[in-house]
């Protein structure tokens, strides 16, 4: 569990805005309303405040920042008050230094295999027949050596999108899938991080949906050079939001996710008993290395939370929403290139 925030009453969660073309942090607040949190600093303290510059800026600051946000947020100005529908939510943070993607979730390795044999047996003559068939070539998943260590692969940071974003289709794939990610942002950097002490340098959390083109993801998997490829790292691959929730305000490992697509559950599970947890990651990925202050770490998928796990395709025009309480709703539309 993590330790109770104590700041204030209400919760922090924080977003990066759009509006009249600039970008700016605040917080989302009840009744659809967001607090620009300069505008209300300044209001209140008739000078501006650095760190409300920007998310990162906020982030680097640290609990200082925190307070200060928590103070505007348990009594906003109402100058700095605006509704959700005068401005345009962008990804908390619309371009990490860094991103990076852990496999936490076993089950999800091997229900992928399940979906995939399921979807590619259903244009056979008897597709049962044909997927009992397809279950005797499968290679072991997890593989070999999961359990052993945590694993990574670096994403490109420049395809982050946000929040009712369209996403535009890579005109290479005709296979659209959609995976629901949990992502801790780092707070404090550090190296040689001690798996103990871990959770202390995670600032908060968000949601990503990890567009899939499955088709292509195929190819570059059967070179055993590549898990993703363009199978990943097109425009707009990562959406990412609505909100970054502060560590203290949530556990992460136990909340209910679910996969919505056109306002039909294709999913739900738990985000319980991850193989890996980010502490496991932080750890990992700091050996010998320095993580910085707002990078992100993604989960991997929630086993049971993306399309191929329910042998299921997603489609130009989808208007997917991933659930998560209290980060929210990722919602996003799939257009056509």
């Amino acid at each position: 569990m993590p330790q109770k925030n104590t700041r204030g009453e209400h919760t922090v969660r924080l977003v990066t805005f759009e509006q009249a073309g600039k970008a700016k942090v605040g917080c989302l607040l009840t009744g659809d309303r967001v607090l620009d949190l300069a505008d209300a600093y300044k209001l209140t303290k008739n000078h501006d405040r650095d760190s409300f510059s920007s998310m990162l800026a906020l982030i680097e600051d640290g609990e200082s920042a925190l307070e200060a946000a928590q103070g505007l947020i348990d009594n906003p100005p109402a100058e700095a008050l605006l509704a959700l529908s005068e401005v345009r939510l962008l990804a908390p943070i619309p371009r990490p230094p860094r991103l990076r993607s852990m496999s936490s979730y076993p089950a999800h390795l091997q229900r992928a295999q399940e979906g995939r044999a399921r979807l590619e047996a259903r244009s056979e003559v008897d597709p049962e027949a044909a997927f009992e068939l397809a279950k005797t070539k499968f290679v072991k998943r997890p593989p070999k050596g999961y359990y052993q260590t945590p694993i990574y692969w670096l994403m490109d940071h420049y395809c982050v999108s946000g929040p009712e974003d369209e996403i535009v289709w890579p005109a290479y794939s005709e296979w659209i899938d959609y995976e629901l990610e949990l992502v801790a942002v780092i707070g404090k950097g550090g190296s040689d991080i001690k798996k103990e002490q871990a959770e202390q340098h995670i600032f908060g959390y968000t949601l990503l949906n990890d567009l899939s083109a499955r088709d292509e993801q195929a190819l570059a998997s059967a070179t055993s050079l590549s898990i993703t490829a363009k199978g990943k790292d097109f425009h707009g691959a990562y959406p990412m939001g609505p909100c970054i929730v502060t560590r203290d305000e949530i556990d992460i490992y136990a909340l209910d996710a679910s996969l919505r697509v056109n306002g039909v559950e294709w999913a739900s599970a738990s985000t319980a008993n991850p193989q890996w947890t980010f502490a496991d990651c932080i750890a990992y990925a700091s050996r010998a290395a320095t993580l910085i202050p707002g990078e992100m770490i993604s989960s991997a998928t929630v086993a049971n939370c993306s399309g191929l796990e329910q042998a299921r395709k997603g489609s130009i025009g989808d208007i997917v929403e991933l659930h998560v309480a209290p980060i929210g709703v990722l919602r996003n539309k799939i257009v056509a290139a």
